[in-house]
């Protein structure tokens, strides 16, 4: 299938949905968790956007790359990226893509992370809550993994940036 034809399909109430390599995938409900994660990262990065106004946070935005069409649970994109403002879904991968992990295949996970890295973010963060830890995959093919102690800093897609990690499972 192609782009065109997945953002022609008729939206289903209740579903979310990604094209990867011409293939539909429709994704499961987010559980608790997931969104209670997902919640804490909002408060942080949107704090440190605001103070850094370097770009702005989107949750669950589809994104149209080379590949595929993507909705990562939160990103980033850049202030340079960020105009022409259109109707049209944002072109390329975002600077930085949070994907929280809860029902996702491993295989399905490293295709987008691929995806994400191959179209042009700058990092792509997987949040494993079960695990309580985070990778960050650069673009330059480096992945850390960091644990509920350390500090997740990612001089790549957001220069500046300093949270520990525990606040991301915070209430969990």
């Amino acid at each position: 299938m192609t782009i065109e034809e997945f953002l022609n399909l008729p939206e289903v109430e209740g579903e979310k949905r990604e094209l990867i390599h011409g293939e539909v995938v429709s994704m499961a409900y987010a559980g608790f968790v997931h969104e209670i994660v997902k919640s804490n990262l909002i408060d942080l990065l949107a704090a440190w956007l605001r103070q850094n106004r370097i770009g702005k946070l989107f949750a669950e935005t589809t994104y149209r790359m080379e590949g595929g069409a993507l909705a990562p649970d939160l990103s980033v994109l850049r202030n340079d990226r960020l105009t022409p403002v259109t109707k049209d879904l944002p072109l390329g991968a975002p600077d930085l893509a949070i994907e929280v992990v809860s029902s996702e295949t491993a295989a399905r996970l490293r295709t987008k992370i691929r995806l994400y890295l191959r179209c042009g973010s700058r990092a792509v963060w997987v949040v494993y809550p079960d695990e309580r830890l985070v990778e960050i995959h650069s673009a330059n093919g480096q992945v850390t993994m960091l644990e509920q102690g350390q500090v997740l800093e990612d001089p790549d897609a957001l220069p500046g940036f300093s949270a520990p990690v525990a606040a991301m499972f915070e209430g969990l």
